[in-house]
Formats: C-alpha cells, structure tokens, sequence
C-alpha cells in the first residue's frame, strides 16, 4: 500500500472581473473584487475579461498596481475590444487570450490643455511623460526590451492607431493564445497512514477498549495553485 495517494475532487469556481470602463468609479470597484478574491484565497487563479474602448490612464495605473500587488495567477481575455487602456491591461496578465472574433487597438496617449502658456507647457511635458512611462510599460509586457524598441516596430503609423486581430496580436506579442480560457480548478485530497497509537499504558485507562484495526485512513484538503492631470488614453 502507498504512503500517499492523492486524488482529484470537485472542479471549484474561478472568479471571473469584467473591465469595460476605465475611470476612478471602476477602478476603485476593480480593486475592491481583485483584492476579496485575493484575500479569501491567494493561489486561485483570477479571470479578467476586458470589452473596453478605453479611457483615462490614471484608472489604468490603479488598475494594474492592484494586479502587481496580489499573489493570484492573472489571466486576461479580450471579449469584444480592448482598445487603448483596455489593450495595455490586456498584455499585463500572466497569461493572456485573444477572443476569435474580438480586437485590440493601441495607440499613445492623447490628451487636451488649456490656460497660460506656462500651464501648457507642463501639461504637455506631463503628457510626454505618461506616454513614455505606460508606453514602455506596454513594449515590456509585449516582450521589447524598451520604449525605443517598441517605437522601432510601430514607426511607420506614429503613433496612430493600429489594430490587431488573431495571428498578428500573438506575433506582436501582446497575446498569448487565440481563443478564451477555459479553466478548470480541483481540489487534491491527500490521503496517508493514521500514525499508529499509543501503548495503551500511555493512553487515558478510562477510554473505552476497542479491537485493535489497521489501515485506518486521514484525509487533508490542499488547496491548488501569482497631481490630477486625467490624460486620456
């Protein structure tokens, strides 16, 4: 007889987040789910699904600080669209999918100003900035090296906007797969000899006495298993 076997149980639920808007309401509700779900249990693997024409970059970065900051295993799918904000949380999950039917676009940041000329020169100087920080960000999730990699391969649209459907999103490196996942969860039951008992003289006289028996059983659950500038993106 083995010392341990162990075998597969029910399929568990996996917790799936949808993102169709990117602003401080549904950044701040994004966060609240990612975080019960990483807190009532930090190994499950989190779905979340993107159908998004995009918005404001400040509610992407809440977005994805909140994803580096939990231990559960990300899997992203774009369902629909994820355009812009969308395609920047799409290409930042562990493991990322590409509907058959759905699209992603990316394009830099765009953004308005208004007031003195010295207000608009930093406004523009912030803009610059975002666009190269969350740019890069995207170039490394897509597998670049840097920023200037990224703008190498892009060059001749500019920055203009540009889609991806099927075999380019996963030659461009933003996707991992084509489909949506499916996933499955277990619960491993690991069953082991009881340890033996006592000697009896060690063992409370006043307990009832009982036939000796052997290849008693114990099972254990396991569980299975990662200043306000609103620039529009």
């Amino acid at each position: 007889m083995k010392n341990v076997l162990q075998m597969l149980e029910d399929e568990t639920h996996i917790p799936e987040i949808w993102v169709t808007k990117f602003d401080e309401e549904h950044a701040q509700k994004f966060r609240k789910q990612l975080l019960e779900v990483a807190k009532s249990d930090p190994e499950r693997p989190i779905v979340i699904y993107i159908d998004s024409y995009g918005g404001y970059v400040d509610a992407l970065a809440k977005m994805i600080e909140t994803i580096d900051e939990v231990p559960n295993p990300i899997i992203t799918a774009c369902m629909g669209k994820a355009m812009s904000c969308g395609a920047m949380l799409l290409a930042h999950g562990d493991v990322r999918f590409l509907g058959t039917n759905s699209r992603v676009m990316i394009h830099e940041i765009s953004s308005g100003t208004i007031g003195n000329v010295q207000d608009m020169k930093e406004d523009i100087k912030e803009t610059v900035r975002l666009n190269e920080h969350f740019m890069g960000l995207l170039a490394r999730d897509c597998g670049f090296k840097n920023y200037d990699e990224f703008r190498a391969v892009i060059k001749e649209q500019d920055g203009r906007d540009r889609y991806l459907v099927g075999k380019d999103a996963l030659k461009f490196g933003i996707v991992d797969a084509i489909g949506l996942p499916k996933i499955s969860g277990r619960i491993i039951y690991e069953v082991s000899k009881q340890p033996q008992k006592a000697p009896s003289q060690n063992r409370n006289k006043q307990s009832l006495k009982l036939k000796k028996s052997s290849g008693t059983k114990n099972a254990a659950v396991k569980s299975t298993k990662k200043t306000d500038t609103r620039k529009r993106k």
